[in-house]
């Protein structure tokens, strides 16, 4: 088989030659299953074999699962299907549309009221060639996220409205990405995707009306640019949404407002959102937080991009930039674009540049990735609100980052804030919920390195408005100033 870019099995061996097992004859879930059993054994691979060849291709088939499933005649998921023929080194879509085929037949003949919402999904048929794929590419690994991937996959099962959120570069949008693909096949009549630019610099996020219109014309109803009622907007939308078997991905949301009048879809339809908010007012939601990663898993993203040998040649200096690097995918992949581009670098140099904290920002920024810029639009959005309890968040989160652990615990260190307990605790609250402060026990938050000093860079500039001429109403003005124009790399 060619392994050019683009096939399935592109990086791989090729499958073996001769007269290779098809699905295409098969007319029970019972001989389904033989043949892929017979396909397995064509190629030789062992289940060891097939689990790491699905890991290099971005799935997760374990030596178990193989075993168990291929051991049953009851047809296996899609998902299934395509990652093993996938791993095999043929192309899938010959057995994923077989498997539809028994499916749907299975469908027809069993009582529609024993089936549950996911096998109904599963086994209903494409609409005529027009169902929309509007998904982003997926990225092929995401090192440390299986967790919440799985999360997110028994959420699409049942919940009509999943959340991922977590703070600036921790990798949101890839997740709710490789989450849509992996959960495509319970959507038959098509997957939508829009971003809403909650974080991007300089772009004012669309009303929801606007966002109504976009997933109508996606679905080929004809509406205007610039629908003047949004009542009639959305309320369009669930009419069309009605009875589809759709998956939504709206990312990068600015606010619960934002998206409230859409969500939960109507019928059998499914939500993913993604945020720095926490967005836990919307009915019906269920929600995923992502974290930093561990010490192991930072060292793996950095070793996937640089390679084994040069991660390995020095451990220590590699732990330091993972530390320095805040954990976060968007900070490593930074990390890692800048050393790749200088191969000559030790590691230990960049390390050294990033220990200046005066500059350390101005070092993670490379191409259109830039962390100061993914950071000023969350700090906006508080400081430059109309809101003064927003504004007076701002301020607490200067003298929060003045402290040498960027910590602070409630009652007992209310008054390093210079704010009475009751306020300090209600602007905490809404730095939490703004993805700049993190609380992992109650009473106790903590600011992130990076955030840190960058709030450290505003209190110095005068932004949070108590150095005289430039006032909280200013920073909204200020987006481009310390955090530039940039566009985000990955929220």
């Amino acid at each position: 088989m060619n392994t050019r870019d683009g096939d399935p099995g592109a990086g791989l061996p090729a499958a073996p030659p001769g007269d290779r097992p098809s699905p295409e004859q098969a007319g029970t879930p019972e001989e389904f299953m033989v043949r892929l059993r017979q396909l397995r054994e064509w190629t030789g691979l062992t289940f060891r074999d097939l689990e790491t060849r699905s890991r290099r291709l971005g799935d997760h088939l374990p030596r178990s699962t193989l075993a168990s499933t291929l051991r049953r005649d009851a047809l296996p998921r899609q998902e299934f299907v395509e990652a093993l023929v996938r791993a095999c080194g043929l192309d899938p879509a010959p057995w994923a549309r077989a498997r539809r085929r028994l499916a749907v037949r299975l469908a027809a003949a069993e009582p529609a009221g024993e089936r549950t919402w996911v096998q109904a999904a599963e086994q209903a048929p494409v609409r005529d060639g027009s169902a929309p794929h509007q998904l982003p590419l997926a990225p092929p690994v995401l090192v440390g996220r299986d967790r919440e991937l799985d999360q997110v996959a028994g959420m699409l099962a049942g919940t009509p409205v999943t959340v991922i959120s977590g703070p600036a570069g921790a990798g949101k949008s890839a997740v709710g990405v490789r989450a849509a693909h992996r959960a495509a096949h319970l959507f038959p009549d098509g997957q939508l995707y829009v971003n809403l630019r909650g974080t991007t610099p300089g772009a004012e996020p669309p009303a929801p009306a606007e966002i109504a219109g976009v997933l109508l014309r996606s679905l080929g109803i004809a509406w205007p640019q610039a629908p003047a009622d949004a009542g009639e907007a959305t309320g369009r939308l669930r009419t069309a949404l009605s009875g589809r078997r759709l998956l939504v991905l709206l990312d990068d949301v600015a606010s619960a407002a934002q998206v409230r009048p859409l969500v939960p879809c109507c019928g059998p339809s499914a939500v993913i959102l993604t945020s720095r908010m926490s967005l836990t007012s919307l009915d019906g939601s269920r929600h995923v937080r992502l974290d930093p990663l561990s010490h192991a898993e930072a060292e793996e993203v950095l070793e996937r991009n640089l390679g084994a040998e040069r991660v390995r040649a020095e451990p220590e200096a590699v732990r330091t930039l993972a530390d320095l690097c805040g954990h976060l995918p968007l900070g490593l992949r930074i990390a890692a674009a800048r050393l790749a581009a200088r191969p000559e670098w030790p590691v230990r140099v960049l390390t050294r540049r990033l220990a200046d904290e005066r500059r350390r920002l101005d070092e993670f920024r490379v191409d259109d990735m830039d962390v100061r810029a993914s950071l000023a639009v969350s700090f906006e959005d508080v400081a430059g609100s109309d809101d003064e309890p927003a504004r007076l968040a701002a301020r607490v989160l200067g003298r929060l980052a003045d402290l040498p652990a960027g910590e602070i615990r409630l009652p007992e260190d209310a008054v390093l804030l210079e704010v009475p307990e009751d306020t300090a605790d209600r602007a905490l609250e809404r730095l939490v919920d703004a993805g700049l402060v993190e609380s992992r026990t109650p009473g106790c938050y903590r600011v992130s390195e990076l955030v840190r000093l960058f709030a450290l860079e505003q209190s110095e500039s005068g932004v949070r408005g108590e150095s005289g001429g430039q006032g909280e109403s200013g920073v909204r003005g200020e987006r481009g100033v310390r955090g530039g124009c940039g566009v985000r790399g990955e929220r």
